[in-house]
C-alpha cells in the first residue's frame, strides 16, 4: 500500500473521530440543558420566593418557620381579643384586636424578644409624651406575652387606615389632587409640630408612615417612632416614665434652657433613603430642618406621583439628583410648594422652624375655592381595608429604611 494511500485512510479515520466526538460532546450538552431544566431554582431565586411567601404571611424577616407570635382568639390584659394578623416587616407582626373596653378594634405590634427591646420602649416613650395630641396614634396597652417558644414584646394602638404611599397608588392617576393633598400634609406638618415640641425627631417620615383614619378618614396620622427616631429635648411635661427612659437611652437635642447642643460628627445613617436629607446623607447629626425636608420629599411624591430619583438605585446617584432638584425645579409640577420648599431648603441644624410660616406657605397652596368641608379625594372611593402599615412593609429599593446602630 502506498504512503498516499495511508495518508487518506488515516485522515479519513481522524475526520470520523471528530464527528463521533462532535456528537457525544452534543448529546453530553443536551444532558446538561435537560439536568438545568429539571434542576430545582437556584439557591438565590429560592430564597427570594422564601422572603416574598413569608412577607405575604406577615412574618418577620428571620424569624423561623413564619410562626404567629400571637394566636387568633388569645385574650391580651383581658381585653383586648385578637383577631389575626393584618401586617408585619423588619421587626414586627401587626394584629388586629377587638378592645373590649371602648368596644371597637385596634392593632397590636408585637416584636419577638430577640429584637432589642429599646426600639419598642422608644416608641412607647415617644407615643406617651404624645398622648391626646392630633395626628398621633393613642396607646392603649403593652406588655409582653408568650406564644408556646415564641416570647415577645407589644404595645396596643390604636388602629388606623391605609397610608399615603398605598393611597396614591390606589388612585387613578397614581397621584394625590391638589384639592387633597395640602389638607392631609397640613395635618402631618401639625403631628410634627408636636412632635418635635415635645423634644423628639422623627428621621423617618415618609408617605408610608402617615396614615388615614380607619374611622374618619378625613383624619391623617403619623406613625412609626421607634425604629430609628432620634430623641431631643425632653419636655417637662413628658411623662415621668418617658423621662427616666430617654435620659437613659439617648442623646438631647435641646438643653433645657432651649439651647441646641453642638451636633456630633460622623453620626450613623439614619432615615429612609429616597426620604432623607443630604445632611442625613453626609452622617452630619440631623434636627427638626431634616424631618422638614422629608415632609417636603413626602408632598412631592404624593402630588407628583414620583421624586425626580424614585428610580435610581445607588445611594450617589439619588445624592446627585437631589443636589440639583432643589427649590423651583423640585415643585417644577407643584409651583405652588416652591415658596415652603425654598424656606425649608433655608433651615439649619441650629434653626427652630417657624411652623406658623409654614403652615401659611403650605395653606397658600390649597385652591381658593376650597371648601373646608369637602370631601378627601379618597373619600369618594371607600378604603375598605382598615389595617395598620406601622412597619412600613411597602418599602421599595429605595424606599427602604436603613438600620442604625445607636441613637
Amino acid at each position: 500500500m502506498s504512503c498516499e494511500k495511508v495518508k487518506k485512510e488515516v485522515g479519513d479515520e481522524k475526520k470520523e473521530d471528530k464527528k463521533e466526538e462532535k456528537n457525544e460532546e452534543k448529546k453530553e450538552e443536551k444532558k446538561e440543558d435537560t439536568k438545568k431544566m429539571e434542576a430545582p431554582a437556584p439557591k438565590k431565586e429560592q430564597d427570594i420566593k422564601s422572603k416574598k411567601e413569608k412577607r405575604a404571611a406577615g412574618a418577620v424577616h428571620n424569624q423561623k418557620n413564619n410562626e404567629h407570635m400571637l394566636i387568633e382568639g388569645s385574650n391580651i390584659l383581658g381585653r383586648f381579643e385578637v383577631k389575626g394578623i393584618i401586617g408585619g416587616g423588619g421587626f414586627a407582626q401587626i394584629f388586629q384586636a377587638y378592645d373590649k373596653v371602648r368596644k371597637e378594634d385596634c392593632a397590636i405590634k408585637v416584636e419577638h424578644s430577640s429584637q432589642d427591646i429599646r426600639r419598642m420602649k422608644l416608641e412607647i416613650c415617644v407615643l406617651l409624651a404624645l398622648r391626646g395630641s392630633t395626628g398621633i396614634p393613642e396607646i392603649l396597652g403593652q406588655g409582653k406575652w408568650q406564644n408556646g417558644d415564641i416570647k415577645s414584646h407589644f404595645i396596643v394602638m390604636q388602629i388606623v387606615g391605609k397610608n399615603l404611599s398605598d393611597v396614591r397608588r390606589s388612585l387613578p392617576h397614581k397621584k394625590i389632587s391638589e384639592r387633597t393633598l395640602y389638607r392631609a400634609m397640613l395635618q402631618i406638618l401639625k403631628a410634627l409640630s408636636l412632635l418635635h415640641g415635645t423634644g423628639f425627631l422623627h428621621r423617618d417620615l415618609k408617605p408610608s408612615n402617615c396614615c388615614v383614619g380607619a374611622v374618619d378618614c378625613s383624619r391623617i396620622y403619623l406613625i412609626d417612632y421607634g425604629k430609628r427616631a432620634h430623641v431631643g429635648r425632653v419636655s417637662r411635661s413628658a411623662p415621668l416614665i418617658a423621662q427616666s427612659f430617654l435620659k437613659g437611652l439617648s442623646r438631647q437635642y435641646l438643653e433645657y434652657g432651649g439651647i441646641v447642643r453642638k451636633p456630633r460628627a460622623g453620626v450613623g445613617l439614619r432615615g429612609t433613603i429616597r426620604y432623607m436629607s443630604l445632611d442625613a446623607h453626609a452622617r452630619h447629626d440631623l434636627g427638626p430642618n431634616n424631618d422638614l425636608v422629608a415632609f417636603l420629599y413626602t408632598t412631592i411624591e404624593c402630588g407628583d406621583g414620583s421624586l425626580p430619583w424614585s428610580y435610581e438605585k445607588t445611594q450617589d446617584d439619588i445624592m446627585k439628583l437631589k443636589q440639583t432638584h432643589t427649590g423651583e425645579k423640585l415643585c417644577a409640577k407643584q409651583p405652588k410648594m416652591t415658596k415652603a420648599a425654598e424656606y425649608i431648603e433655608s433651615l439649619n441644624y441650629h434653626n427652630i422652624p417657624d411652623y406658623e410660616k409654614l403652615t401659611a406657605l403650605i395653606e397658600e397652596c390649597n385652591p381658593t375655592d376650597l371648601k373646608p368641608s369637602e370631601p378627601y379625594e379618597w373619600q369618594y372611593r371607600p378604603l375598605h381595608s382598615a389595617a395598620t402599615d406601622a412597619a412600613g412593609m411597602r418599602d421599595n429599593a429605595t424606599d427602604r429604611p436603613t438600620l442604625a446602630t445607636d441613637v
